[in-house]
């Protein structure tokens, strides 16, 4: 009786104190969970390069080149106390080694179980987790409201465990690095460093909402977060398939000068055939994301995850409606079909080249002069043998608004800028 009056009457104290903020409270329960990730990069060096003394005759007789070890520092979070590790792909990437430490300072090896540079996540599980790992509680990125409280939580500059608040500032932001493009962000003005990379993003109710993910180098209170919905539906995918598998709707978009994305072609059988969308119509938005033209759209369509429902809004004519479509897993065969389509060419085997068959008629193909029986020598800077590569590189190129080829003519070889066709055509 006694024991529990000292409790409640603490507990009381604790909740009277007015330092006792929520965001202390959210930094309380969230932040064991936070993690800082090490990555360890091994290069083999050139064992005849120039060195003096033992060190260079003992690596080169004993047949052990030099290797140079880099230790890279980013942030995690661990989302289910089995050892679930969550964190952004290029933390990870080229790693061959990594460890996670906990604010208890306690370090395990972790296991890369997946990994998605599209969407800039990683899973990874670690090693003979004991059963006492902390964990978040995962939230949701479906109601965010703008000007609502945050607070990141990661390891900028290898500080481990360094907590910023601010406010969402924006959401579905798209943004542009290293020649890719993410969408779909939320923005804050939290600060978020180098190190910060694969945090938390947390509510005021301690509850993950995003993986931050990227600053905007030209400006402070300027930062970015991958909404904790998607980062989950991209872990669901990794568990189940061991990859994030291509979302397909079925529609091939073209600029539409009243704003939005035109249909110009609805692939039969598609999701998109399924809700009645047919060529012509506009579509303005995307699950509460706005479609300012068509770029916008095929971004949006790449982040989509199989088996998960899209509603799309419509304008045909003067009316406009809402449809709701499953997408559904891009089939391999599918994608080949309508990248060879879209590029406008045939080909076949020729030795150890690959001769243009058929060029199809008003492609941009033909407009650029390639006409068969020239030699398809290498397709997005990978050469070209044989049949089986090009069909791999026309399933990676099925959605792409242009690529680079290497035709050869008369013993001279030609790069050509090549636009793929919005419509899918008849070659191939």
């Amino acid at each position: 009786m006694i024991g529990t009056l000292v409790a409640t009457t603490l507990a009381l104290v604790a909740h009277d104190n007015p330092r006792r903020t929520p965001i202390v409270e959210v930094v309380e329960r969230a932040g064991p969970a936070v993690v800082n990730i090490a990555t360890e990069t091994r290069s083999q060096a050139n064992p005849f390069s120039r060195r003096s003394g033992n060190e260079f005759f003992d690596r080169f007789f004993s047949g052990q080149p030099r290797r140079d070890r880099q230790q890279s520092l980013g942030s995690g979070v661990i989302i289910d106390s089995s050892g679930l590790v969550l964190t952004n792909e290029h933390v990870i990437s080229r790693a061959s080694n990594v460890t996670i430490t906990l604010e208890d300072r306690r370090t395990f090896v972790v296991d890369v179980v997946g990994a998605d540079p599209a969407f800039d996540l990683a899973v990874l599980k670690v090693r003979n987790a004991p059963k006492d790992l902390p964990s978040v509680q995962i939230g949701t990125s479906s109601d965010l409201m703008i000007g609502e409280t945050v607070v990141a939580i990661g390891n900028p500059f290898g500080l481990a465990n360094s907590v910023t608040t601010g406010v969402v500032s924006a959401l579905h932001r798209s943004i542009e690095a290293e020649d890719k493009n993410y969408e779909d962000f939320v923005q804050t003005d939290a600060a978020i460093n180098p190190g910060n990379s694969g945090g938390a993003l947390l509510n005021v109710e301690g509850k993950l909402i995003g993986i931050n993910t990227a600053i905007y180098s030209s400006a402070n209170g300027i930062g970015f977060a991958i909404p904790v919905d998607q980062a989950m539906a991209v872990v669901e995918e990794v568990l189940r398939y061991g990859e994030v598998r291509t979302g397909f709707t079925g529609l091939f978009v073209v600029p539409s000068e009243r704003g939005g994305a035109e249909v110009a072609f609805v692939v039969p059988d598609s999701p998109a055939a399924s809700v009645g969308l047919a060529r012509g119509d506009v579509i303005t938005d995307v699950g509460g994301r706005e479609i300012k033209d068509a770029r916008t759209y095929r971004h949006v369509e790449r982040a989509m995850i199989p088996g998960r429902r899209a509603r799309l809004t419509v304008r045909r004519g003067a009316a406009e409606r809402s449809v709701e479509l499953t997408v559904t897993e891009l089939e391999r065969k599918t994608a080949v079909s309508l990248g060879r389509r879209r590029l406008g060419l045939d080909v076949a085997d020729k030795g150890d080249h690959l001769v243009v068959k058929r060029v199809a008629p008003r492609s941009h193909a033909a407009q650029v002069g390639i006409q068969p029986g020239d030699l398809l020598l290498s397709m997005g800077g990978h050469r070209l043998s044989g049949l089986k590569e090009f069909e791999a590189l026309c399933a990676a190129v099925y959605d792409v608004e242009a690529v680079t080829v290497v035709v050869g003519r008369r013993g001279r070889a030609y790069y050509v800028h090549l636009e793929l066709d919005p419509v899918p055509g008849t070659a191939g």
